[in-house]
């Protein structure tokens, strides 16, 4: 009875001190943790994607400079002065793999594909790297008791975590840095393409409704952001029934220029309009004056992607 005496006050002391222990570990009262808090490296991966942009480019080469329409400006200046602004501007731009550009003249038959100068083109995107499998974080404690060996498991995870970012960090930039090799390739062989076009001057009339439409069958077969850019007095005579869809497409109108300061002014207000019934956003127009490479690549840029 003696022994059995002396071993309950030394059990109950041994057990005080463990739980002692341990709720110094873990704390204590209503919001006390099993364990201390463990910071876990993050094994995530950032897989957002940014919608690609698709850029249609319309070049006016029935631009007759005749006295009804700009006599300022003969032919071939607007279409060759449009070639070497885009071209100019290419490398401004925010091109990203994915991203696609095409080019057409306006003409009197605007909608043939004999009138596309630059067929749609994209930045090839680099392959998906093959990330290592990411280490599995350890089991959360069931007990008190089992404190020490889960902080044992958290230490061990970080490591092998710091070792996997730097491994998935290593092949993401190597993607990064193809992707920015496929970007300068594909803006020096589209500027070379674009400034090798040679428009022939259409005496017949000017079609800008088949080139729009020639543009939104473009963006419907591109998912993503449209931009569309004009390079025309917009003074349309063939009078194309076709009203195509342009929904939400970004549009800027540039080397916009009439003689007539009034005409000038009461086509861009009509314009707005039709842009409007079409769909698209409220358009930009970029007189000639100030269409420059700078300013195009200024306007592309400045919208949202």
């Amino acid at each position: 009875m003696a022994n059995s005496a002396r071993r309950g006050p030394a059990l109950a002391i041994a057990t005080a001190f463990v739980l002692a222990a341990c709720g110094a570990i873990g704390g204590s009262g209503p919001s006390a943790t099993l364990c201390p808090p463990a910071a876990l490296e993050s094994v995530t991966v950032d897989t957002r994607t940014v919608p690609p942009v698709t850029y249609a480019i319309l070049i006016d080469r029935a631009y007759t400079g005749d006295a009804k329409r700009s006599p300022s400006y003969p032919w071939p200046q607007l279409p060759r002065t449009a070639l070497e602004t885009v071209a100019a501007a290419l490398p401004k731009l925010d091109l990203r793999s994915g991203d696609a550009v095409l080019g057409a003249w306006i003409s009197h038959n605007s909608n043939q594909t004999s009138e596309i100068f630059l067929p749609i083109t994209q930045v090839a995107r680099a392959p998906m790297p093959d990330l290592p499998t990411a280490p599995t974080a350890p089991k959360l404690p069931l007990n008190k008791l089992e404190c020490n060996e889960y902080a044992a498991s958290v230490r061990t995870f970080n490591e092998a975590a710091t070792v996997w970012r730097a491994k998935v960090t290593e092949l993401q930039q190597g993607a990064i840095e193809q992707d920015q090799r496929n970007v300068a390739s594909f803006v020096a062989a589209t500027s070379a393409a674009i400034r090798a076009a040679a428009p022939a001057q259409d005496p017949v009339g000017t079609d800008i409704y088949g080139g729009l439409a020639v543009a939104s069958g473009v963006f419907t077969a591109n998912p993503g952001t449209h931009k569309l850019v004009v390079f025309s007095d917009m003074t349309d005579t063939i009078g194309n029934p076709v009203r195509p869809d342009l929904a939400q497409s970004e549009v800027l109108v540039a080397l916009y220029h009439r003689d007539d300061a009034s005409d000038q002014g009461k086509g861009q207000k009509d314009w707005e309009a039709t842009f409007k019934a079409l769909g698209a956003r409220v358009p930009v127009f970029l007189p000639w004056a100030a269409t420059t490479a700078d300013k195009l690549a200024e306007q592309l840029k400045g919208s949202a992607r």
